[in-house]
């Protein structure tokens, strides 16, 4: 099979998430305990740093990972979802899982696939698991994937270090209808005696994990700010905050170095995140941030630009369109397209909600196809801007690195 016909099975046979909804969304760790335990343990004796959070777990992951690789340690970076390539969320070094590798793992153990019946998410996790073990890593960065408590990252008794970015409202579905139940679920990756740094947290969630945290005996810290914020006020909120988090866990994780400060200071692209608040020239810039929280900091930034913006933006079904608008402003122009996977939301409904709130906009049947009419549209000192979803910034990505690779 090629790299291409291996994927296209693993999409078949393991509906995820992110693609699909909540199609075998699995809410237990006991598949990843049975798929570790028919792999040979790949998680034994591995040195762990456990990251969960609604928004900031994928930069801070990101930022750690590259300082301690700097520091001059092998370190493995688990991550989702990707953005293009499946292959983005296990690295070692910033080194994406060799195809051969990949394709190698997923042939080889398919009876295990076969009888367990794993989701997406619990194979990608167990192969990075593998793909640590056989690298040799001193240290795994995990981001968890939703949650925290029953994450299938989440079976590690004693991490190095664990932090929550932050707690907001997403994945109510699973996780609780409200900020105390949704932090108790991030929560969960409190492990006794093991140290905890938190991000700006609300109130009522930073409560119910401070009293976790004390029933645990865990030692809880608070992110270490900027001295001086410089020119990176003029990006989101999230930016510098999730630095802050990244600052205090690596003075928590023995071997801090003085090229530390250097790595945060550097910024996402530096670390290996693309898609979050990424130029990708001056008149063009792509962002991730899917939920209210991630949105309003994104719209805040923009607004403080003062520049004109051309939106280009497509969603997925499950999202509040009117509340993700909202926190976003005016544009000269929208341009409304629907991502290719099959939670998309198509953009005929997605054109016609924007018009119940006044934003009018040309419909198109690609991402890559609203990308290219901006571009040739784009007027004077117009601001280009990618957002919506991952898939939506990943689909632009891809066409962007095609056009210029």
């Amino acid at each position: 099979m090629t790299y291409e016909e291996v994927l296209d099975w693993l999409y078949r046979q393991l509906p995820m998430f992110q693609r699909n909804g909540p199609v075998r969304y699995r809410i237990d760790l006991a598949k990843t305990h049975a798929l570790c335990a028919a792999l040979g343990h790949p998680e034994a004796g591995l040195s762990v740093v456990h990251i969960a959070g609604t928004n900031g777990k994928g930069s801070v992951s990101h930022a750690v990972a590259t300082a301690l690789s700097r520091r001059g340690s092998r370190v493995g970076l688990y991550t989702s979802p990707h953005l293009i390539d499946p292959r983005e969320r296990i690295r070692v070094d910033g080194q994406m899982i060799a195809q051969s590798d990949f394709m190698d793992f997923v042939e080889r153990n398919r009876p295990i696939w076969e009888d367990l019946e794993p989701s997406f998410f619990e194979l990608m996790f167990c192969m990075a698991l593998w793909h640590f073990k056989t690298s040799h890593v001193d240290v795994a960065v995990l981001e968890t994937g939703m949650g925290g408590r029953l994450d299938s990252t989440n079976i590690f008794p004693s991490p190095l270090v664990t932090a929550i970015t932050s707690i907001g409202l997403d994945h109510q579905q699973f996780l609780g209808d409200d900020l105390r139940s949704i932090a108790g679920e991030k929560a969960g990756i409190l492990k006794e005696g093991v140290p905890c740094v938190l991000g700006v947290l609300p109130p009522e969630a930073r409560s119910v994990v401070l009293e976790r945290s004390m029933r645990l005996g865990v030692e809880v810290y608070d992110g270490c700010a900027d001295g001086d914020q410089g020119p990176e006020a003029l990006g989101p909120v999230w930016l510098t905050r999730n630095r802050a988090v990244a600052r205090r866990m690596l003075t928590l994780i023995p071997g801090s170095s003085d090229t530390d400060e250097a790595v945060l200071m550097a910024g996402p692209v530096s670390w290996g995140l693309r898609g979050r608040w990424h130029w990708w020239n001056s008149d063009l810039l792509l962002d991730s941030a899917h939920n209210i929280e991630g949105l309003t900091a994104t719209g805040e930034a923009l607004r403080r630009m003062g520049r004109p913006l051309r939106l280009i933006y497509a969603t997925v079904s499950d999202k509040d369109v009117e509340g993700a608008l909202a926190c976003l402003p005016e544009a000269a122009g929208h341009h409304w397209c629907a991502a290719d996977v099959p939670r998309a939301m198509p953009v005929d409904e997605l054109a016609d909600r924007a018009a119940v709130l006044g934003r009018m906009g040309d419909r198109h049947h690609s991402v890559e196809a609203a990308l290219e009419v901006a571009l040739a549209v784009r007027k004077g000192s117009e601001l280009i801007v990618v957002l919506g979803s991952v898939f939506t910034v990943g689909e632009a990505l891809a066409h962007l690195d095609g056009m210029h690779g």
